[in-house]
């Protein structure tokens, strides 16, 4: 049972992945190029806001604290 198992998993990823390059080759055919340039220049977009407000975070962190708690 074993066996069979693991075998049907192997096809199903291989079908997967199939899949999955036939769906971004069909994307690509329907949208413009200027739709790909715009989604990579978001994403870039996306990633830098990201990155600012982690800055932020560890800058908060630190920060010396001050009241009552222990360090």
């Amino acid at each position: 049972m074993a066996e069979t198992r693991s075998r049907w998993s192997e096809e199903a990823r291989t079908h997967l992945r199939a899949a999955s390059r036939e769906l971004r080759e069909a994307m690509k055919a329907m949208l413009p190029e200027g739709f790909w340039q715009h989604l990579r220049a978001a994403r870039r977009e996306t990633l830098l806001a990201l990155r600012t407000a982690i800055d932020a975070w560890l800058e908060e962190g630190e920060k010396p604290q001050t009241g009552s708690h222990p360090s």
